[in-house]
């Protein structure tokens, strides 16, 4: 890529940011009056929700580069609440999976509700904050985990804990799996691709992406029940790594070249 093309690129990139991060203080001011005139009665928070949802589609609708190739939606069961799990490929995969459109609470981590906007919406939805590494964090997230499953609210949570540095799936944490079967009920796998490729660097913004949300069938409650938590944890990232391999054979090709 030639420097006067690379230039272009980078003062496109930071006109956007600087149009995401105005835009964004506008979207949370009506956030806000949304949740001071809905928190007390809607108890689940499902208008803030939505409103997110619109909120975070927006950033994917006003740029006709960027198309969401949504397979399996079938699989979601509206009247039904999950344990979701996702792989993580990048700070935009929580645009992406708020285009499942169904209510859920995300876990995050703490570090997440410090980050001006981002956090204070995490905030306001009620949404679970973990610290890394921390055994007492852990324990409060299956906690609220069982709080918003029991109240009607599906979790999504990131089993590997952190982003995948090459786009791949890497292993899956326990926690996720363990609320599952203690909640009893059946957990959703989503396979997302291409949020790493939208943000290449830190600063720079690919325009033109195809980004795949692929919902795979649920793991019924009886197998939730009848597997161990370790268990559970490889056969969901068993399902997850092998649908990942098959819609994007090539990145595995490459890493095994």
């Amino acid at each position: 890529m030639n420097i006067f093309k690379r230039i272009s690129i980078t003062l496109v990139s930071m006109l956007l940011w600087f149009f995401v991060a105005i835009s964004a203080l506008a979207f949370f001011l009506f956030d806000f009056l949304l949740w001071l005139l809905t928190f007390w009665w809607d108890r689940q928070l499902k208008l803030l929700h939505a409103y997110s949802t619109y909120w975070a589609m927006f950033y994917v609708w006003i740029n006709p580069g960027w198309k969401i190739k949504r397979l399996g939606f079938e699989n979601i069961d509206k009247t039904q609440t999950y344990v979701i799990v996702s792989n993580h490929q990048s700070a935009f995969d929580i645009v992406l999976l708020y285009g499942l459109y169904t209510h859920f609470k995300w876990v995050a981590k703490k570090e997440l509700a410090k980050v001006p906007v981002i956090g204070w919406n995490l905030k306001l939805n009620n949404c679970i904050l973990l610290e890394r590494a921390s055994a007492t964090s852990a324990r409060n997230m299956i906690i609220q985990g069982l709080k918003h499953l029991k109240e009607g609210s599906s979790v999504l949570i990131f089993p590997e804990g952190t982003r995948s540095r090459d786009g791949l799936i890497n292993r899956f944490k326990e926690g996720a799996f363990m609320l599952a079967k203690q909640a009893n009920v059946p957990i959703l796998p989503v396979v997302i691709d291409g949020s790493k490729d939208l943000l290449p660097e830190p600063l720079k913004i690919n325009l033109k992406q195809i980004l795949t949300i692929k919902v795979l069938k649920p793991i019924p409650i009886e197998e939730v029940l009848s597997k161990t938590t370790e268990e559970l944890a490889k056969k969901v990232n068993e399902i997850i790594a092998n649908e990942h391999k098959a819609m994007v054979p090539q990145k595995y090709k490459t890493l095994e070249q």
